[in-house]
C-alpha cells in the first residue's frame, strides 16, 4: 500500500491504481468525460486534470499513477482555469445545433 494526500486527506491505495481511482475511493470527485473503469484508458478529453504538489502542469489523473507521498490538489484556481481551457477547447468548433446533430 502507499500512501497519497489528496486535498490535504491521508489516503491508502494499492501501487498500481491512479490518482483518478484513488480520488474515488477517497470521495473527492474528479470531473471526467473519456474515462470508464471497463476501458482501456485512452486520456483524450483532459477533463480529470489535477495539480501535484512541485509539478508546472497540470496531469491527467486517468493516466497518472500514484506514487508514494504524493500530495494531489483537485480544487485549486489553477486546476479550475485549467480545466475551464479544456472545456473552451472541446466546445470551439462544436456545431450550435448541439440537440439536432447526428452526434447527439
Amino acid at each position: 500500500m502507499i500512501d497519497l494526500k489528496i486535498d490535504g486527506l491521508k489516503v491508502f491505495v494499492k501501487p498500481d491504481v491512479t490518482i483518478l481511482e484513488a480520488c474515488k475511493y477517497s470521495g473527492t470527485s474528479v470531473p471526467r468525460f473519456c474515462y470508464h473503469e471497463t476501458l482501456s484508458i485512452a486520456g483524450n478529453c483532459r477533463m480529470c486534470l489535477v495539480e501535484i504538489l512541485d509539478s508546472e502542469k497540470p496531469v491527467a489523473s486517468c493516466l497518472t499513477e500514484g506514487k508514494q507521498n504524493l500530495a494531489i490538489y483537485t480544487n485549486t484556481p489553477f486546476v479550475k482555469k485549467a480545466r475551464e481551457n479544456v472545456v473552451e477547447a472541446l466546445l470551439l468548433n462544436h456545431p450550435l445545433d448541439c440537440p439536432i446533430c447526428d452526434q447527439a
